[in-house]
C-alpha cells in the first residue's frame, strides 16, 4: 500500500530544505539553534543535539537517514490510504519538518485517510509558519518547502490522459463574477460619464462659482483619466479570462 523506503528524489528534496550549516574549516559540522530555538546539526537532525556538538559529514549523512526511516515509518503508522512514491516521498519531507505529534493531529492526515487526495496540497501550504519570539510567524523558507511538497504530492495525481483519469473541461471560467460596484470599469465608466456631463455644464455652473474659469479643463481631464481606467480595467479583466 505504501513504497518501502523515501526515494534518492525525496532523500534531496530533504537535504536541499534542511541544508547542511555550521561546517568548520576542519571540515566538522556544529550543532546550532534553528529559527524555531531548537538545537539542531547536519540536515536538520535534532534528537540528542545539545550545544557544543561536532560530528563528521559521514555521520551527519548517518543521522538524516536514520530520521528519514524514522518519520518514514510515522507516514506509514498513521496513513491508511495507498500512496504513490511522490506522496509519500512528500509526506515524509513534511512530517521530518513538522513533526510526527502534529501530523497525527492534522486535519491533513484526516482528510487524506478519507481518500480526499485533492485537499492534502492546500493543507500542506497551510503549514508554512513557526514560534520565533513567542509568535507563528510565516517564513519564507518553510514556504518554498511546503509548496515543493505540495507540488510533488500533486505531481503523481491522475491526468485527463491517464486511463480512469479526469474528465478535461473544454471552457475554464472564473469562479465569480466581479460585483458591479467594485468593479473598475464601472468605475472609471462612472468617472468619465460623470465628468463629461459637469463639462457640459461648465457655463451654467461658471455662473454660481467664481474664479472657475479653468473648471472645464478639469473637467476634461477627469473624463480622460476615468476613461483610461475603464481601459486598464478592461484589458486587465480580459487577461484574467473576465468578460
Amino acid at each position: 500500500m505504501h513504497p518501502q523506503t523515501v526515494s534518492q528524489d525525496g532523500i534531496d528534496l530533504i537535504k536541499r530544505f534542511e541544508g547542511l550549516h555550521k561546517v568548520q574549516p576542519d571540515g566538522m559540522i556544529s550543532s546550532y539553534r534553528c529559527p524555531a530555538g531548537k538545537w539542531t546539526i547536519g540536515w536538520g537532525s535534532c534528537k540528542g543535539v545539545r550545544s557544543g556538538m561536532k560530528i563528521t559529514e559521514a555521520e551527519a549523512e548517518l543521522k538524516l537517514l536514520e530520521d528519514i526511516r524514522e518519520h518514514a515509518n510515522i507516514v506509514k503508522q498513521y496513513v491508511t490510504v495507498p500512496l504513490t512514491q511522490g506522496q509519500f516521498d512528500a509526506l515524509v519531507s513534511f512530517v521530518f519538518n513538522l513533526g510526527g505529534g502534529n501530523f497525527r493531529s492534522s486535519t491533513l492526515l484526516k482528510k487524506l485517510n478519507s481518500g480526499h487526495y485533492d485537499d492534502v496540497p492546500e493543507q500542506i501550504m497551510r503549514w508554512n509558519k513557526a514560534r520565533i519570539d513567542g509568535k507563528l510567524t510565516p517564513l519564507k523558507g518553510l514556504t518554498r518547502r511546503r509548496a515543493a511538497e505540495a507540488a510533488i504530492f500533486s505531481a503523481d495525481a491522475k491526468l485527463p490522459a491517464d486511463e480512469g483519469g479526469p474528465i478535461a473541461p473544454q471552457r475554464v471560467e472564473a469562479t465569480a463574477k466581479k460585483p458591479l460596484t467594485k468593479s473598475k470599469t464601472m468605475a472609471g465608466a462612472g468617472i468619465a460619464g460623470a465628468a463629461t456631463a459637469l463639462g457640459e455644464n461648465t457655463p451654467q455652473i461658471e455662473a454660481l462659482v467664481p474664479y472657475s474659469s479653468s473648471m472645464k479643463t478639469i473637467f476634461l481631464l477627469c473624463a480622460l483619466g476615468g476613461i483610461a481606467l475603464a481601459a486598464y480595467a478592461r484589458f486587465k479583466d480580459h487577461k484574467e479570462g473576465i468578460h
